[in-house]
């Protein structure tokens, strides 16, 4: 399973610093390995119980913010009323890109099922993502996190990552990292088609 794990603008500075003083002393290299390993969370990867401050059967936190057209958007407005997918990526993330196909044919498949998808863009600016968006023709409503506040406070430490919330507002199901090889990727979109139908079912809450 491969996972990118999330460094912010200052993170990314202190590491860019500690690369030049590698180049003086051991030592620094050395410290720079050290920070700069994948947690044994992010390691495993697939279909998971809790991530960060996440846990299956839980409430989630509410979150605003603004989507990649200016307009305002909210967690909260959708509960009672629709399931909700947030894919946590960053245009940088080559896993991400690669889980973008099983995201869009999940967004269409589900177009009237009640299913709001999200991709929530970590730590990249508006213009760049809209060149992205663009270029590839990604249709999923993207939702700004420039500043990592939704990422942070749930916890996020790696993309992509994959939340299920259900109409109750309760997490369902947690996705980490997207698989390598081509059985194991439509085992996770399969996964995420019967939980869907599932949460959408007459009797889906």
């Amino acid at each position: 399973m491969e996972v990118c794990r999330i460094v912010s603008a200052r993170k990314l500075v202190l590491i860019l610093a500690c690369i030049v003083l590698a180049a003086v002393t051991v030592w620094v290299h050395y410290e720079v390995k050290v920070n700069l390993q994948q947690p044994t969370e992010l390691a495993s990867g697939g279909s998971v119980e809790q991530s960060g401050n996440l846990q299956v059967g839980e409430e989630i936190p509410d979150f605003s913010g603004v989507d990649l057209d200016g307009a305002d958007i909210t967690l909260s407005e959708f509960r009672n009323r629709e399931v909700v997918v947030l894919d946590f990526w960053a245009s940088w993330c080559q896993p991400c890109i690669r889980s973008m196909p099983s995201l869009e044919a999940l967004n269409e498949a589900f177009e009237d099922r009640d299913v709001e998808f999200l991709a929530v863009n970590v730590g990249v600016g508006p213009e760049l993502v809209r060149e992205f968006v663009e270029d590839t023709e990604f249709t999923v409503r993207v939702v700004m996190d420039e500043g990592e506040d939704i990422s942070g406070a749930y916890g996020v430490r790696g993309i992509p990552q994959l939340v299920v919330v259900g109409r109750d507002g309760k997490v369902a199901h947690i996705e980490l990292g997207y698989p390598p090889l081509t059985r194991l990727s439509e085992m996770r979109e399969d996964r995420l088609w019967d939980l869907l139908e599932e949460l959408t079912g007459r009797d889906g809450v």
